[in-house]
């Protein structure tokens, strides 16, 4: 296992460097290609232009020479057209002369005397006093061309046209051929990069193959291992590194089962410690409700319904309490007879019983929306601790009044809750701290920083997830995704 993951190491290596070296070749390649190609293109265009410029000239003579009578009409423009397109180092495809109406009046196709041309580029090449050159198809092939227009004109006067087309096959041959030599060469360049390539890597991967297999022989309470130095570079002060490090293994193998043994013992305290903490405060949830229904029992006692009502609430924050040390050891997972599930109006409804008396003193509007029956798969103190702890932030978050809405539906097969504030809000770059343990933003005295993470440790041990959102001075709110069982 330990050879194939050395022998990895120098593939990717020679691999990389080689498949690097191979795009960068391409690159390089295509793009001397295409300037090649281009540059082939334009000489063929400045061909054409010349040779538009100098029949041109030619044809205007012979067109005066047939104007003043001194010539046969049409006779030398034929034979001029006719031996100009034999000419095979041209590459002519085709020659026409157009009179002013752009009708044929010689062509080196004999069937095209007489025809008329429309096209657009023809028309304009009538009116402007330079060469027009536009990139055609020769037809019935796949072989482009370019096609020249230049005006028969002089002084004002136009006789017509001068129209003509040089194939771009041999351009595009010698074009393939400069591709494909320049791959030839920069494969064989290629193949002499990787030789060397491979024997670089014999060169410097070797050495850390070799460091490799020492440090996988290497445990704490062996026998130093060292490797052999070679050189002075880089890779031989590596080596001697490591050597010095495998010697002092040996000398603080004790020291560090001692600390070893140590830190073990520290994260017991710590757990304790958490553990204590955790139940601390959740036993001061329940008993901000009882002190309430106290206050309350004081100022409306003599009220039969009023008392058995408030005495009810007390008999169920006792209640809670009781249950709160009897869960101690919640992390280990459900234990035989608990409830796996509750509906979500009856725990929040009891919430609400605990908080209806702060929340009307600070002046907090209340809503809810959950539709009746909707279970989530919570049981109902581990339901009730969410509710509490995410309620009170927000209460806490709003001194001088707002709006706390609180709303339960399914979505696909998990249940979400919200819990929304109009609270003061949370900075931006402390929303990711809320869940921390021990993280709080309240004064002193009015939390511990365990309300938050408490939350988050239940959603995750239901499979859930819970996401904060928040903007100073607008408000929060905390979202909560938890599965249904199957």
């Amino acid at each position: 296992m330990l050879q194939s993951i050395n022998n990895s190491l120098q593939k990717k290596f020679i691999l990389i460097t080689f498949m690097s070296v191979l795009i960068l070749a391409m690159l390089v390649s295509v793009f001397v290609a295409s300037k090649t190609r281009s540059a082939l293109y334009n000489s063929t265009e400045q061909k054409g232009r010349m040779l538009a410029q100098t029949v041109s000239a030619l044809i205007i003579n012979e067109l005066i020479y047939e104007q003043l009578g001194l010539v046969e009409e049409g006779g030398l423009i034929d034979n001029y057209v006719r031996e100009l397109h034999e000419r095979e180092e041209l590459e002519l495809v085709f020659v026409a002369v157009l009179n002013d109406h752009l009708q044929v009046i010689s062509h080196s196709d004999f069937s095209e005397f007489g025809k008329y041309y429309e096209d657009p580029f023809v028309k304009n090449a009538q009116l402007t006093r330079k060469v027009l050159v536009k990139k055609t198809q020769i037809q019935d092939t796949n072989i482009n061309a370019l096609e020249f227009a230049t005006p028969l004109s002089i002084e004002g006067k136009r006789w017509g046209v001068l129209l003509f087309s040089l194939s771009l096959g041999n351009v595009e041959k010698e074009a393939k051929a400069i591709l494909f030599q320049i791959l030839l060469l920069t494969f064989m360049a290629l193949a002499l990069l990787f030789l060397l390539v491979y024997f670089l890597s014999q060169r410097f991967i070797r050495p850390i193959i070799d460091l490799s297999q020492a440090m996988a022989e290497v445990e704490v309470g062996m026998v130093e291992k060292t490797i052999p130095v070679k050189g002075k570079d880089e890779l031989s002060q590596l080596a001697e590194s490591y050597n010095e490090m495998v010697r002092r293994i040996r000398d603080t193998n004790e020291e560090m089962k001692l600390a070893h043994e140590k830190l073990l013992q520290s994260e017991k305290l710590a757990t304790l410690g958490v553990l204590s903490s955790s139940v601390a405060h959740r036993i001061n949830n329940p008993l901000g409700g009882l002190f309430n229904c106290v206050r309350m029992l004081r100022r409306k006692g003599d009220d039969p319904e009023f008392r058995g009502n408030y005495l009810a609430l007390v008999e169920e924050g006792l209640d809670s309490i009781e249950e709160t040390v009897g869960q101690l050891l919640w992390t280990a997972g459900k234990r035989e007879g608990e409830e796996k599930e509750c509906e979500i109006t009856s725990v929040l409804s009891g919430v609400v019983k605990f908080l209806d008396y702060r929340m009307g003193r600070q002046n907090i509007r209340y809503s809810e929306s959950i539709p009746p029956g909707l279970k989530v798969p919570v049981p109902p103190h581990d339901l009730e601790e969410i509710f509490l702890n995410t309620m009170i932030n927000s209460i806490q978050a709003m001194e001088n009044g707002g709006q706390l809405a609180v709303s339960a539906r399914r979505v696909g097969r998990n249940i979400a809750l919200c819990v929304e504030d109009t609270g003061t809000g949370i900075p931006r770059d402390k929303v990711s701290k809320v869940f921390d343990l021990f993280y709080s933003t309240k004064k002193a005295g009015e939390g511990t920083g365990l309300g938050m993470w408490m939350t988050y440790e239940l959603v995750v041990k239901y499979k859930g997830t819970i996401d904060l959102q928040s903007t100073e001075s607008v408000g929060t709110s905390v979202n909560i995704s938890i599965p249904e069982t199957k």
